[in-house]
């Protein structure tokens, strides 16, 4: 008998139908990967199981049980815990106190602020993670926030975590951490979801994968008797061989941006490169490597940024917001919950 079992789960949303009589089964203490395009579900399916989303119709059955996960409280005290893709935390609290949010110890009806510390420093070494647990959360930076969510699943001892998207912002040595840490879970008869789109991570870690296409599952196969290619083509519906992207053919228009050793103490060191009409660069690298920091030095946001940026033959003043948005330049942070928006104030406000 399978341990986890989804029969038929259904998810509307205005205007969209999320998943469709979705079904398949997870062994116990495996590692099940859940993977698909952009809007395939797997994301809504994970949240379903953690209580995030009810489901429209279908069953859950956990170790022979049909549970009924109404919302993550109830998940957690069925054994269910999840890592979101977006940090859920408080930024003004530290990270001791968001780690230990709906169980604060307390002695004689007042806070055990050191009970609740021990308890966050035991939650964190479980995962080997060095963080102070007296810095507020605001300060961590993205990477060490997915740490601390990471502690507070484990730390609910949990028979079954779903993790979506869990590396997407960790570093290498931090991504290697969570690695191990899923193989010790396992050790433990521990379930993982792991909602991903990295094949290479879910060809190293998971037992088994599902595969969802336009809310439906397309296939459910162990990873050993499959391979990269065959799980392309389930996602996808068709053969990716020499395929060349249509945007690459395009002719580009006229130099737009050009950036000349722009350098920012201690964060990144002559960064230079132009920008044609119609073309989209990407910046790869680890968390830290300042991929960031060079986006809002050419924002103007930092004023201690040197070099020279230029707009379509005009150089733009250093440090200087007002000239970038002038010139046509914009900004999409990383963090768009904290910097990119006003949570407070509804969309037309937030647009106007």
């Amino acid at each position: 008998m399978s341990f986890l079992t989804f029969k038929n789960i259904t998810r509307r949303f205005p205007g969209v139908l999320a998943l469709d009589r979705v079904s398949f089964e997870v062994e116990r203490g495996s590692c099940h990967a859940l993977i698909g395009e952009n809007g395939a579900g797997k994301s809504t399916l994970g949240r379903i199981l953690a209580g995030v989303y009810t489901a429209d119709e279908g069953e859950i059955h956990l170790d022979g049980k049909l549970i009924h996960p109404a919302n993550p409280l109830v998940a957690r005290r069925l054994g269910i815990a999840i890592v979101h893709q977006e940090l859920a935390f408080c930024p003004n609290l530290s990270v001791a106190e968001n780690l230990c949010l709906g169980d604060l110890p307390n002695r004689a009806g007042w806070l055990d602020r050191a009970q609740m510390r021990g308890r966050a420093r035991a939650m964190l070494r479980k995962i080997e993670a060095d963080i102070d647990v007296d810095e507020p959360i605001g300060e961590l930076s993205t990477g060490q926030e997915q740490v601390v969510q990471i502690a507070a699943a484990v730390g609910t001892d949990a028979q079954v975590i779903v993790m979506d998207e869990p590396t997407s912002s960790l570093s290498s040595h931090e991504s290697e951490h969570l690695f191990h840490l899923l193989a010790h879970l396992k050790e433990r008869g521990i379930t993982v979801i792991y909602v991903s789109h990295r094949m290479e991570e879910i060809f190293q870690l998971c037992d088994a994968v599902t595969v969802l296409r336009d809310g439906r599952r397309v296939a459910t196969e162990k990873i050993a008797t499959t391979n990269p290619d065959r799980v392309v083509h389930q996602m996808i519906g068709r053969e990716v061989i020499g395929h060349t992207p249509k945007h690459l053919s395009l002719s580009l228009g006229d130099e737009v941006l050009r950036v000349e050793n722009l350098s920012s103490p201690g964060k990144f060191k002559n960064v230079s490169f132009t920008l044609r009409a119609g073309e989209a660069l990407g910046f790869a690298g680890l968390v830290g490597a300042g991929r960031s920091e060079v986006a809002q030095a050419i924002f103007g946001l930092d004023e201690t940024a040197t070099g020279k940026i230029f707009v379509r033959g005009e150089e733009l003043p250093p440090g200087s917001v007002t000239a970038a948005l002038a010139a046509g330049i914009g900004l999409l942070p990383e963090d768009r919950k904290r910097l990119g928006l006003v949570l407070s104030m509804n969309c037309r406000e937030n647009t106007s």
